[in-house]
């Protein structure tokens, strides 16, 4: 049974963080799911409740709670309230309709994410990513592969390849390439993507931490800049038990 004292203390906001109080609240419930201060099948107290006693609004706890709903953490019952989920494997809905990077998608979310370097290099341009890139086969590029991971596990393996006339081998690179983009006003703001099933092979499982012959979503992206300039071309494989894509039509 869950303690109750040692929940609200694990779950409460901190003044001093610039972070938004939904966004605290959703990333420390699912570090109390992830840490079993919350096991699976524990129903959480009413929303009216849990507002109270961490001094929040009645909206920001469902804002918090709504976002673990989404990606399958929480489940909401009709009689029963919000319980955990007995399996607490996440599925991630990305939206198609949106252009943003993993790093922000995450951090909209309310959840952590991190990043592991493969490899990183600059090298010239091979054919095919010269013609993508609308560059001269001498010309140069940066080129960065990824794992991208939440809640220690690896969500999708990522290759990059930007011009290095934009960003170069010396360039700080943390988490969002996109912000290092933006910063020199090269972000795309348009792009063109490309998706489709593959299985993994033994590589590519190894890097996921999946089975070889796992389904796999394979997305190619050309992002375009304000200016029209093709500024990335990024290809992601994304485990097939963590994503599914969301097309909302009007």
């Amino acid at each position: 049974m869950t303690d109750i004292n040692n929940l609200i203390n694990f779950l409460m906001p901190s003044n001093d963080s610039s972070e938004s109080l939904y966004k605290q609240l959703s990333r420390s419930l699912n570090s109390a799911i992830q840490q079993g201060l919350l096991a699976p099948g524990d129903a959480l107290m009413p929303e009216r409740e849990l507002a109270s006693k961490l001094n929040l609004s009645r909206i920001t706890v469902r804002k918090a709670i709504d976002q673990l709903v989404d990606i399958g953490m929480l489940n909401k019952r009709q009689g029963a309230g919000t319980v955990v989920s007995e399996s607490v494997d996440l599925v991630l809905h990305k939206n198609l309709s949106s252009l943003n990077s993993f790093s922000a998608d995450m951090k909209k979310r309310g959840l952590k994410s991190y990043s592991r370097i493969i490899l990183r290099e600059e090298g010239k341009a091979t054919p095919k990513e010269a013609l993508i890139l609308n560059l001269n086969e001498d010309d140069f590029v940066h080129r960065l592969n990824r794992v991208r991971y939440l809640v220690n596990e690896p969500l999708l393996y990522e290759i990059a390849v930007i011009p290095a006339s934009i960003i170069s081998i010396t360039s700080a690179i943390d988490e969002s390439l996109y912000e290092l983009l933006e910063s020199k006003k090269m972000n795309p703001v348009t792009a063109k993507q490309n998706i489709h099933a593959i299985i993994a092979d033994d590589n590519l499982a190894i890097k996921l931490e999946v089975s070889p012959g796992s389904a796999v979503l394979f997305v190619e992206r050309r992002g375009k800049n304000s200016n029209g300039r093709v500024v990335e071309y990024t290809q992601s494989y994304y485990r097939g038990d963590r994503y599914d894509y969301v097309v909302e039509l009007g």
